[in-house]
């Protein structure tokens, strides 16, 4: 039986493959598509051998399913609460932040669209490992959205959080055509949904 030195440092070794498999998939899948990135690529890039990545990842979909889990630690935790959090001393504000922070990412160089609608799009089945993943991908962003909704005190929170989502999903969408200000025209829409409801939108 290994003792715990062993024990640890075996789990290091395991430990560095998969997350340079998980990293490259996560790259290679935002500038691409699921299915347009094949195993071969992913395994060359990442500069492994294919049996550690099925060693670490049964299959490709139980990869692309940890690829959206780290997309929500990274983009949605890690970039887009982190970034509105600083957006206003209201929640009102901070919810009008939410559009202010998607009009700069729109205008990155590296701007890529929404990792989780995209995943849905192609899978095309939300009972599926991936498209229930992406499902709750997209969950995750909209009870946030409510969080924020209950702090302001909008009337119906889970149906504005809807609202608004549905702002920013078409608005990812007309960014990806070229529609550079569509973070900043569904933002009037969603002050004018806020001030209906009588919320504070200034800092």
């Amino acid at each position: 039986m290994k003792n715990e030195h062993e024990k640890r440092h075996a789990d290091a070794e395991m430990g560095a493959p998969r997350e340079r498999l998980l990293r490259t998939a996560y790259e290679l899948f935002r500038q691409n598509s699921l299915k347009t990135v094949g195993v071969d690529r992913i395994v060359a890039e990442a500069d492994v051998a294919k049996t550690t990545l099925y060693r670490h990842f049964p299959s490709k979909d139980d990869l692309a399913v940890s690829v959206l889990r780290h997309h929500e630690d990274v983009w949605t935790k890690g970039w887009l609460e982190q970034t509105i959090a600083h957006r206003g001393t209201t929640a009102g504000a901070r919810l009008l932040g939410l559009f202010d922070a998607f009009d700069e990412w729109f205008r990155r160089d590296d701007y890529e669209g929404c990792l989780f609608a995209r995943a849905l799009l192609e899978t095309g089945d939300t009972a599926s490992p991936v498209g229930a993943a992406a499902v709750t991908g997209l969950e995750v962003v909209r009870a946030r959205i409510c969080e924020l909704a209950e702090d302001a005190g909008v009337r119906d929170p889970k149906v504005f959080a809807f609202q608004i989502q549905m702002l920013l999903l078409g608005a990812i969408v007309l960014a990806a055509s070229g529609e550079l200000e569509a973070a900043r025209k569904a933002r009037e829409v969603a002050r004018l949904i806020l001030e209906r409801d009588g919320i504070r939108t200034e800092s």
